[in-house]
């Protein structure tokens, strides 16, 4: 029986990415930008014939078209027509409903439920346990709750932005949820409320109690402020060593990256380097105006890979061209800034308007920082995550079952890890998995089986994670 290869999410994606693919009501997405950049201005280089031309068309479709046209939906057509003439990746328009979804997503807070989604055979399904104190978890929501409708309207199909703007909301009001839970369907609802996105988290070693981590999930309005607090606890709690982790970390304001990366260095030193254009260049230079003189002079690293992207490349790279350790995978490659330009009545457009240099006057776009010290994944992080709609058992043949046998083999059950085929072999190693994780003892591969194998390689990789026992083992040595 050879089954549908459907689902092409990397695992290690979904383990390090997973709070930005899509938090319930926060409208995050994958690349969050810098704003407000300095180097941003405006010029009005259009001729009086192109305005012309512009205004002909509006008013013919007004006066001629054999229909009633809304005019905000012309002028929305235009800006967006536009803004994706362009043909930049990194610019877009966005209508009013999106451009408010957008800056919330960089505010540090969101009004929603508090929980997260993923796409799951085309069902947006809660992919993590809700945020503590959140409505989501009072509701009594749990991971691999399955979202059919929302306020009556089906999801499935529809894309994963698309229902997280209709689940997110203003602070006290409500929104209702069909949910399927294994064989049982049920509906609730929930009283949205204001949620505080954690940024940065940090934690002193377990084995090495001077070497404290902290890890940075993006960069928004509120991510300076936690990360200087989380170096003082740190600090406190005796670390004189820092790891500091981007990985999967796609960006965020520039002007936090670039007050965060000052601790790091020198005064005078810079952090990055600026070109419009124009070709004018600028830089940015480590200064007591951005760190307050609160300087990080303990030896510290940073860990990469390949989904830390724009705001993380410029700490990475300011790492790289001073001497400091980039420890990891090359990263994204994400070398332009953006700034939101207000369009008032009609939404915000996000535009590219500078390219941004490393220290040391790289363009990294579409190249990435590379590290000083490569570490790459281990082969099974980057399996894509196990089609649940299928029940796996002996005499399958699927590369899911080659997935399945690759992750017993490596939590230590007897079983030939490149073999796409479900042995006798494999169901005797299930039924021994299964009993050690006190689920049904059965030898098939269930949904509840997979969900649980996949939670058990993800610990297993935080127990065994290379890249940051590297970064120890070369912080121990400075």
């Amino acid at each position: 029986m050879k089954q549908k290869d459907s689902n092409k999410i990397s695992l290690t994606q979904y383990i390090l990415t997973i709070v930005i693919v899509g938090i319930l009501a926060s409208g995050i997405t994958l690349f969050v930008y810098e704003l407000n950049n300095p180097m941003s201005r405006l010029s009005m280089g259009s001729t009086q014939e192109d305005l012309d031309n512009i205004e002909l068309l509006n008013e013919l479709i007004k006066s001629q078209y054999i229909e009633d046209v809304d005019q905000k939906k012309l002028i929305t057509g235009a800006l967006e027509g536009m803004t994706a003439a362009i043909g930049d990746p990194h610019s877009s328009f966005f209508p009013e409903a999106e451009a408010e979804e957008f800056d919330t997503s960089v505010s540090g807070s969101f009004e929603g439920i508090g929980a997260t989604m993923m796409l799951e055979n085309d069902y947006p399904t809660i992919a993590e346990p809700p945020i503590e104190g959140s409505p989501a978890e009072k509701a009594k929501l749990k991971k691999g709750d399955v979202i059919v409708k929302v306020d009556g309207k089906d999801t499935k199909g529809k894309a994963l932005q698309e229902v997280v703007s209709k689940v997110r909301g203003k602070k006290g009001t409500r929104v209702k949820l069909d949910i399927l839970r294994g064989d049982e369907t049920f509906n609730v609802e929930i009283v949205r409320d204001k949620i505080a996105v954690e940024s940065v988290k940090a934690n002193i070693d377990k084995n090495e109690p001077t070497i404290g981590y902290i890890k940075i999930n993006s960069f928004n309005q509120t991510t300076s402020d936690e990360f200087d607090k989380a170096v003082d606890k740190m600090r406190k709690e005796g670390a004189k060593k820092f790891v500091i982790d981007v990985r999967g970390n796609p960006g965020g304001v520039l002007q936090n990256v670039e007050k965060m990366t000052s601790r790091f260095l020198e005064d005078g030193k810079t952090i990055v380097g600026f070109e419009n254009k124009a070709k004018d260049k600028q830089e940015e230079v480590a200064s007591e105006k951005l760190d307050g003189g609160n300087k990080i002079k303990e030896p510290s690293v940073i860990l990469i890979d390949e989904n830390s992207a724009s705001a993380s490349e410029i700490m990475a790279g300011a790492f790289k061209a001073h001497g400091l350790d980039v420890i990891g995978v090359k990263s994204y490659g994400k070398g332009t800034v953006q700034t939101m330009v207000p369009m008032k009545g009609y939404g915000e457009v996000k535009l590219t308007i500078s390219k941004w240099l490393t220290p040391d006057g790289k363009w990294i776009d579409k190249k990435g920082v590379e590290p000083t010290i490569k570490v790459d994944y281990p082969a099974y992080l980057k399996n894509r995550v196990i089609d649940r709609s299928m029940e796996y058992k002996e005499g399958v043949i699927s590369p899911n079952v080659k997935i399945i046998n690759t992750y017993l083999n490596e939590l230590g059950y007897s079983v030939d890890k490149d073999s796409e085929t479900y042995t006798q072999e494999t169901t005797e190693a299930v039924k021994k998995y299964q009993a050690d994780m006190k689920l049904e003892v059965t030898g098939v591969m269930d949904k509840t089986s997979v969900e649980k194998l996949e939670d058990s390689i993800r610990n297993h990789w935080k127990a065994n994670d290379i890249q940051y026992n590297k970064a120890i083992d070369v912080l121990k040595s400075k």
